[in-house]
């Protein structure tokens, strides 16, 4: 056997961090609490059944003494003794008894033989003995057997206090929040105390003991100090770790501490323990205010064991509308170094290893009913080292938008105004030029976009047509651009240092709207018919020696069908003289209106060459009078089955361009069946068709047991990109998750890894879903 067996030290681990302290987490996204299809939503009461009262209401609340029995023996101004089906009232506290004694001198009670006790407060209590002093509201209780509401919980004492602050100290208690019938764990503390002032229960010198599956209770653990809230509100204490082994991280724990500082802000601090790397420190600090809220988050890995260095990252997110019309927001990302996220990013959610940039910006808008107004600073930091300097993107230090809508009535002509001031950066390359085939460009400067137009937007209820034209300016003021430079023995013109461009941009946007009765089996359905036709002049310009600081080529789908520019960005304007048909047809309910099918089709037809081309392709590449035909499907296949695919089919080369398909099977929410496939053909490109294959799944097994699974594969590569298997077991009383991934990272590097949780119900209330979870990945995606 080996020296540390890893499943010992998770569940060591696990509970270790579970025992020092488990606050609620209502303040925090929580995650759903423990629960299978074995075990209601709503727990049932741990309180012992309350026998039948020979008092009212009226006489709960009149503050008075109340006792009834079988017989009674008094002594006028002494005591009184009453035997056989004893009750004693007193405003919120009932007493049961086979027999009990009244002083009235001393104003206390003693009573016993099969004696129950109970509280409105939530508590309940069986005895042999009991004492109660009036004066001070002071209860003692020996061999108790208790229940309480506020937790849902239940237990055995040696001895039972009740002091006059309200409240209840045990001594010598065995303690568990498991509904009656389910004993999977308990504590024994030689002391509990619930404070129903601070909605706080601590307990002394606790053993953790721990059942499942029907073997014996073993003492696992030991801690002498325990905290516990006794409601859903946030405590300050330990929440659910996170456990695994990773083989980039080895053996790792995260064991986060939740600060509940006040009800609009908290501080989640996380001591990060990676075998292989060393300890992080982690401080999550969040905030919520009137007309704002934000997120400030630090991690901090000292003398990294893998890399020797520091490490670090920094997160800074802030919203806040600062009046009616006036709103600013902040997103700054950082990390200490390009390998961040692909060597720490897999235990804390795998996601982020994939990404390639982070966003740094400040913005401020302004929203009127005529005019918008935007300012922002914003950069990149660029974390995948194949990214040359050249391809990053450019810092915008700052940009400014002013636009304007003004209101118009139907039939009435629309006024709508566009402008943009930027100045470009790129860190590294400033006052040097970058020489391209037969031409150099400028790596900073400014531009001023200026695109005024005026539309006529004619509607009624089955037909809308659109004709729109405007005026689109642009220039450029490049800094460090002279007129010459040398480029070995050859003298190259560069371009000019303040060049413009200026094109006249005339749309028309027409549509049809047809329907009709349909039927499909037994349900009736109203079929649309939506021919639409869209068309798009635009005058060629030569753009070849103009900057090129942020314009590329979007995706090609049916959205961008219907686009003026068919590039991003403003320094290219793409000439255009071209129609695009396109046709939707859908099934609609007419009971509820809900859309069961959705078939869309289109084309773009090009009259004349399209010359503005850079910088895809090489100057003076002509591009295909009649694009690709795109196809869009959307079905619901009944109610548990829907169905979404996308196509773009090159007509000319009989050839799919791009395809994805998914089908998924979901008849309830905690269980789905997701089947993807993608197709990607690039001709521009030497390397093979990208081909991919997604299946995942979540799915009960047995009442208690769910199953989770994902697998991703790459045919291209012909080998799993991407494997997840989880399988999660969950009571009324206790759950655990363990699953196991593997992931090919961006950099090609491979990882494999475990995670472990688990929950101890009544005391951990948060118990975070995986983020890897098949429900987390129904999304359609065609790019």
């Amino acid at each position: 056997m080996s020296k540390n067996p890893l499943p010992q030290q998770l569940l060591c681990a696990s509970l270790l961090i579970m025992l020092g302290q488990a606050p609620a987490e209502a303040a925090k996204p929580a995650g759903p609490p423990i629960q299978s299809a074995s075990c209601p939503a709503e727990l049932p009461d741990p309180r012992a059944p309350v026998p039948t009262s020979s008092f009212g209401p009226a006489e709960a609340r009149d503050g008075k003494v109340h006792i009834v029995a079988d017989e009674a023996d008094a002594q006028m101004g002494e005591s009184a003794t009453f035997r056989g089906n004893v009750e004693f009232l007193r405003n919120d506290l009932r007493l049961f008894a086979d027999e009990a004694t009244y002083s009235q001198r001393h104003n206390n009670l003693s009573a016993s033989g099969h004696l129950f006790f109970q509280r409105d407060g939530g508590e309940t209590l069986r005895a042999p003995s009991l004492q109660y002093d009036l004066n001070t509201d002071r209860i003692r209780a020996d061999q108790a057997k208790f229940s309480i509401l506020e937790p849902k919980a239940r237990g055995e004492a040696k001895r039972f206090f009740v002091d006059s602050r309200n409240v209840l100290h045990f001594e010598s208690v065995r303690f568990t929040t498991c509904p009656p019938g389910r004993d999977d764990w308990f504590l024994r503390t030689s002391r509990l105390t619930l404070d129903k002032n601070t909605e706080t229960g601590t307990a002394r010198h606790a053993v953790f003991e721990f059942s499942a599956f029907g073997l014996p209770h073993v003492p696992i653990f030991y801690t002498p100090y325990l905290s516990f809230p006794l409601t859903n509100e946030p405590r300050s204490g330990f929440l659910a770790p996170h456990i695994g082994d990773t083989s980039k991280s080895g053996f790792f724990i995260a064991a986060p501490y939740y600060f509940y500082l006040a009800p609009n802000y908290d501080l989640t601090f996380t001591p990060h323990y990676m075998s292989k790397r060393g300890v992080q420190w982690s401080g999550d600090f969040r905030y919520l205010g009137q007309g704002l809220d934000g997120r400030f988050l630090v991690e901090y890995l000292p003398n990294d064991q893998g890399t020797g260095t520091d490490r670090e990252k920094l997160i800074f997110l802030h919203n806040q509308r600062l009046s009616p019309t006036w709103s600013t927001t902040a997103d700054i990302e950082w990390v200490s170094d390009n390998n961040y996220f692909i060597d720490l990013g897999s235990t804390a959610g795998l996601s982020s290893s994939s990404r390639t940039h982070l966003p740094r910006s400040l913005r401020f808008d302004y929203g009127g009913e005529v005019w918008r107004f935007m300012a922002r600073g914003s950069t990149f930091q660029t974390i995948d080292a194949n990214i040359g300097l050249a391809e990053q993107p450019y810092q915008r230090l700052p940009q400014l938008v002013l636009s304007a809508d003004l209101p118009s009535g139907p039939n009435r002509l629309h006024y709508s105004f566009y402008s943009e001031w930027v100045n470009f950066y790129r860190s590294g390359l400033t006052g040097a030029t970058v020489p391209l085939p037969d031409r150099v460009y400028s790596p900073y400067g400014q531009r001023v976009d200026v695109f005024p137009n005026i539309s006529l937007p004619w509607r009624t209820p089955y037909f809308y047509f659109t004709p729109k034209v405007g005026y689109r300016h642009t220039t450029w003021r490049l800094d460090h651009n002279e007129q010459g430079q040398s480029v070995g023995t050859e003298l190259i013109t560069l371009p000019d240092a303040t060049p413009t461009r200026g094109l006249p941009v005339y749309s028309l946007d027409s549509g049809l709207t047809f329907e009709r009765d349909s039927r499909w089996g037994s349900n009736t359905l109203t079929q649309t018919l939506e021919p639409r036709l869209f068309y798009v002049r635009i005058p060629y310009r030569d753009q070849d020696q103009l900057p090129l600081f942020d314009s590329a080529i979007p995706d090609f789908n049916f959205y961008n069908f219907f686009r003026e520019n068919r590039f991003v960005g403003a320094d290219r304007v793409g000439d255009a003289n071209q129609f695009t048909a396109a046709v939707t047809s859908r099934f609609l309910s007419q009971d509820s209106g809900t859309e069961l099918v959705r078939i869309s089709l289109g084309q773009l037809k090009s009259l004349d060459d399209q010359r503005v081309n850079w910088p895809v392709l090489p100057a003076g590449t002509t591009t295909p009078a009649t694009s690709d035909l795109i196809g869009e499907l959307y079905a619901r296949l009944g109610e548990p089955w829907y169905l979404r695919s996308a196509l773009q089919w090159d007509d000319k080369r009989h050839e799919t361009r791009k395809a994805n398909l998914y089908l998924t099977y979901r008849p309830a929410s905690d269980r789905t069946i997701n089947l993807g496939f993608r197709y990607l053909d690039t001709p521009l490109s030497t390397t093979e068709n990208d081909r991919q294959f997604d299946l995942s799944s979540q799915w009960p097994l047995t009442p208690a047991w769910t199953g989770f699974a994902r697998w991703n594969y790459s045919v291209q590569d012909q080998r799993s990109i991407f494997a997840y298997l989880g399988v999660e077991y969950s009571n009324c009383c206790w759950g655990v998750r363990l699953g196991a991934r593997h992931r090919i990272h961006s950099d090609g590097s491979q990882e494999n890894s475990m995670h472990f949780q688990l929950m101890l119900g009544g005391i951990s209330t948060s118990y975070d879903r995986d983020p890897d979870s098949p429900l987390k990945v129904n999304r359609f995606i065609f790019d």
